[in-house]
């Protein structure tokens, strides 16, 4: 069924914050409801009206994150809801695919939401790219690694300083998937109740960082960046020098991290969280964009099933630096879903996992050649939108 489809207007602001805190149970407090209408501003907001009624919405932000060192436009999905009285309707669906046909014009080649029920999404063509690892520590696993010879400095909300957007950025360079922070974005998150501890060496250089908060006699530690295995064991001695302050820790860690690996007892609760996913909107601007990157000279047949987004639903054939749609009804094409494809682009597994899943389709040959063709950075995401 097709539903009549409008960008919100200033009018109706009010009404898509109502929506919103029905949708998700929260109220803004009346101090802060200008700021969040104003945030509306810079966001596309789509909608469905029955008659004069908000009944559903979804808000396309315009983002970039980092694919093989380089930026890539990305569309963001957030706050995509619906009364219970127009659910079930096909208005998500709807607004979905018009979502689609935004970024495929915007030239935006990606897309990433958080996920309220991730097989939802799935049907759609999002896929699971960044997971996380919660490690749960008791006091008495805080046991300090060897000195280190630099030394941590402390810094609030109010003072982040040039150092920590540096540490941030070097990191998320080696990673697939992580956000573009603007000066903006790091303006916005100064707003947040997070201490930031970061580690220098002895000549005085930034070589790590962690964001915490202590509360209720517990550490929870948000993001942990360290660039050098001594900037882990500065932060992590940083964090054990808490001891006499909490009774229990909580890091959030990239499944990459070897921190629990290093702990003097490993044997702690480490839990593995499905986190955000993403999508590749337009797979031939994406691999043409991407190719630059990748030592790849050989020839490819790729097909791709995308039941919603038409122009991704073909047969590609790279050559080289080169992505062209295929016409000639090749069969001994590589076959998967835009949802592996998406998977194996940011590099959770790779093609040869994925065959041997049964994700992929095709000669063995070629799931080879599509070896060059994977980015072999990392995919994990820190943010939330």
């Amino acid at each position: 069924m097709q539903h009549e489809i409008t960008k919100l207007k200033l009018t109706h602001y009010e009404e898509s914050l109502q929506l919103s805190e029905y949708a998700f149970q929260y109220k803004v407090p009346e101090e802060k409801r200008e700021d969040r209408l104003q945030q509306l501003k810079n966001q596309d907001v789509y909608c469905i009206f029955d008659g004069d009624t908000l009944a559903s919405k979804l808000h396309l932000l315009s983002l970039e994150i980092w694919m093989e060192k380089k930026k890539f436009p990305m569309g963001g999905i957030a706050g995509v809801a619906t009364y219970p009285e127009y659910r079930r309707k096909g208005h998500v669906r709807s607004l979905l695919t018009r979502s689609l046909e935004e970024m495929k014009n915007k030239g935006e080649y990606l897309s990433m939401l958080h996920p309220f029920d991730i097989h939802f999404y799935r049907k759609f063509g999002w896929e699971v790219f960044a997971y996380f690892e919660k490690l749960s520590l008791k006091k008495k696993d805080l046991n300090p690694f060897q000195e280190v010879n630099g030394f941590i400095k402390r810094f609030t909300k109010d003072n982040y300083p040039v150092d920590l957007h540096e540490l941030y950025d070097q990191y998320a360079h080696k990673h697939n998937g992580m956000m573009v922070r603007t000066k903006e974005w790091w303006k916005e998150r100064s707003i947040t109740d997070l201490w930031v501890a970061i580690y220098y060496d002895k000549n005085k250089l930034p070589m790590g960082y962690l964001s915490y908060e202590v509360k209720n006699e517990k550490l929870k530690v948000e993001e942990f960046v360290p660039l050098t295995p001594e900037a882990r064991n500065g932060l992590w001695n940083f964090i054990c020098q808490h001891d006499s302050m909490i009774k229990e820790a909580e890091l959030i860690l990239n499944p990459g991290e070897p921190l629990s690996y290093l702990l003097k007892d490993p044997r702690v609760k480490v839990e593995k969280h499905p986190y955000f996913m993403s999508r590749v909107v337009d797979v031939e601007g994406f691999l043409n964009n991407l190719l630059p990157n990748m030592d790849f000279s050989d020839s490819l047949f790729l097909t791709i099933k995308d039941e919603h987004a038409s122009w991704n639903n073909h047969t590609f054939h790279v050559m080289d630096q080169i992505v062209k749609k295929d016409t000639s009804g090749d069969s001994g094409a590589v076959k998967m879903s835009i949802n592996t494809f998406t998977a194996l682009m940011f590099g959770v597994y790779s093609p040869q996992e994925f065959f041997t899943m049964g994700q992929i389709e095709g000669d063995s040959k070629d799931v080879v050649k599509l070896e060059k063709l994977t980015p072999p950075s990392r995919p994990f995401f820190y943010d939330f939108f």
